[in-house]
């Protein structure tokens, strides 16, 4: 596979685009993947419970987002821990479903960035003699 720039990469991702070519949509339907590209054939999940990943993702910006917000909030702008309670719980509970698309989509644009062995050809297509 031709060498793709990190600003293509997360452009594509931020678009929901496949990552190898961009043309493909990753998604279906809201929490529905496509299984592989319209446009390039590529197997979207390479493995069961390979987006296992982009749920740690969702999870650690998920909690970084709170624990910054927490702390800004309670001791910057001193805000009680009554009226915080419930704007962070809804938070904790909306945010990352409305950031699992982008969040898989992050997760197989940064594994075709880092790992380019696994997007140079689909496993189901005709291999290389």
């Amino acid at each position: 596979m031709a060498w793709i720039p990190v600003e293509t990469i997360l452009s594509r991702a931020a678009r929901l685009r496949c990552p190898r070519c961009g043309e493909g949509k990753l998604f279906a339907r809201w929490f529905h993947m496509h299984e592989i590209c319209s446009g390039c054939k590529l197997r979207y999940e390479q493995a069961p419970g390979y987006f296992l990943g982009s749920a740690y993702l969702n999870y650690g910006l998920t909690s970084l987002i709170v624990t910054i917000s927490y702390v800004a909030l309670h001791f910057g702008a001193s805000i009680p821990n009554r009226t915080l309670t419930g704007p962070l719980i809804a938070f904790v509970i909306l945010f990352p479903l409305a950031c699992f698309r982008h969040a898989r989509s992050f997760w197989i644009g940064m594994d075709c960035f880092f790992d380019r062995t696994s997007f140079e050809q689909d496993p189901d297509g005709p291999q290389p003699d």
